[in-house]
């Protein structure tokens, strides 16, 4: 109930206040509520206007009133952190509030702590310098993210493998690392399948670039007839290592798909294994790929190696081949077969001739006797076989008119007819027969 006033009136009985029993009635309400709160008993000692310490009006639940008294509280309470044992805080006890590491507490004179980080620690919007720092991101959902090129200092990080070198404040970019080893695999040697011929010179031809180089053709734009190359004519599929284009962006090795004639075109078309870029790509064309040369007039025997180093964009990057290497290539002649490394003769015997045109036919690994006849007697001495005239009598020379006394009546000529006759008179002919 609210507070209720007496009316006193303006002035002493002006008949205008309470009545006395009014005026008591307000009175006893306003005690009523008053003990209503502190209830009815016999003494209040508390004393409003100068209150005792620790004196407090108190709710009483066994009566349900407020009353003077002491209030009643716990002295202690827990403190407790991430880390380290519950902490119980004593009425008198101190609680100081430390900084960790990278933590600054300060307090203040309006009873106020406050906590913050330090220098030390880095934020979104700090720029801070890292000396011999470790960064470790091998923890189970750790990980750096969203790192860029532009957010690195210049030389950091690096897409150029050779500034890279021997650095120790350099950290190579996956362009650097794909690039380093694409060269160092590209640095041996791929063999592909070989070629049958390469071109030794510019070849009069159109060239198409096809999709990116696959399907990539040349065209002959010269005399129409059908493709020869290096003296060999080739047919249909054969692979042709094309090397001596004027335009180095269309050389490579293709194969006849147009073999032409007197009135078509022919046609030579990229190989499947080297229309597109790709290192130590068996299917693929890329730097130390590989071509052996099996036929030509001077190509064959040679092994030539693609030397362009890098990407290669087909129709615009020069494709260069080098000679790294030439092998005797053996062919059989006549009354010769080759297999492999090895010659053969195609017969089992050689037939000897006369001047009468008489033969005779002699099988390998057996022997020929070569006898001496009137007047003529045979040596063999190792490989050779000589022949020697014994004697010429007049028998020997013309047709026999001459005796043997005529004969001697030119002993002593001493013009030419003399030294003829001297000379064929007796003479040793060798003859060195090798088989």
């Amino acid at each position: 109930m609210a507070k209720q006033i007496v009316n006193v009136g303006t002035t002493p009985n002006d008949g205008t206040g309470s009545t006395i029993r009014a005026g008591g009635q307000i009175i006893n309400s306003n005690f009523d509520d008053i003990y209503q709160v502190f209830g009815d008993g016999s003494t209040l000692n508390f004393d409003i206007a100068s209150p005792s310490n620790g004196e407090a009006i108190v709710y009483n639940s066994s009566t349900g009133n407020w009353e003077p008294g002491s209030p009643s509280f716990s002295s202690d309470f827990s403190l407790n952190a991430d880390s380290g044992s519950l902490q119980t805080i004593s009425s008198g006890d101190t609680m100081v509030i430390s900084g960790g590491t990278g933590i600054d507490t300060v307090a203040s004179a309006t009873d106020t702590v406050t906590v913050s980080i330090d220098s030390t620690v880095a934020t979104a919007s700090s720029s801070t310098t890292f000396t011999n720092k470790t960064f470790d991101a091998n923890g189970t959902g750790n990980s750096i993210t969203n790192l860029e090129v532009a957010d690195l200092a210049s030389g950091v990080l690096d897409t150029d493998i050779s500034s890279v070198s021997a650095s120790d404040d350099t950290l190579a970019s996956a362009k650097a690392i794909k690039t380093y080893v694409d060269t160092i695999a590209a640095a041996g040697i791929h063999y592909h399948t070989a070629v049958r011929v390469e071109s030794p010179s510019n070849l009069n031809a159109s060239y198409n670039n096809g999709a990116s180089g696959v399907g990539a053709t040349l065209t002959n734009t010269g005399t129409l007839a059908a493709i020869s190359i290096d003296g060999v004519a080739l047919s249909l599929n054969d692979r042709v290592l094309i090397y001596n284009q004027s335009n180095a962006a269309h050389n490579g090795v293709y194969y006849v798909s147009t073999v032409g004639d007197g009135a078509t075109a022919w046609v030579l078309t990229r190989t499947t294994d080297t229309d597109s870029y790709g290192a130590s790509d068996s299917d693929a064309l890329g730097e130390g790929d590989a071509f052996f040369v099996l036929e030509g007039d001077t190509g064959a025997g040679e092994l030539y190696v693609m030397n362009t180093s890098g990407t290669i964009t087909f129709g615009t990057t020069n494709i260069t081949f080098v000679v790294i290497a030439e092998t005797a290539v053996y062919s059989a002649g006549s009354g010769l077969s080759l297999s492999g490394t090895e010659f053969s003769l195609t017969s089992s015997s050689i037939s000897i001739t006369d001047s009468s045109s008489s033969s005779i036919s002699v099988s390998l690994g057996s022997g020929i006797s070569i006898l001496g006849g009137t007047g003529i007697s045979s040596t063999v001495s190792g490989s050779n076989v000589t022949l020697n005239l014994s004697g010429i009598d007049a028998a020997d020379i013309a047709d026999g008119s001459v005796s043997n006394t005529e004969f001697q009546y030119l002993n002593g000529v001493t013009s030419d007819i003399q030294t003829q006759i001297d000379n064929n008179r007796k003479r040793a002919l060798a003859y060195s027969l090798i088989f």
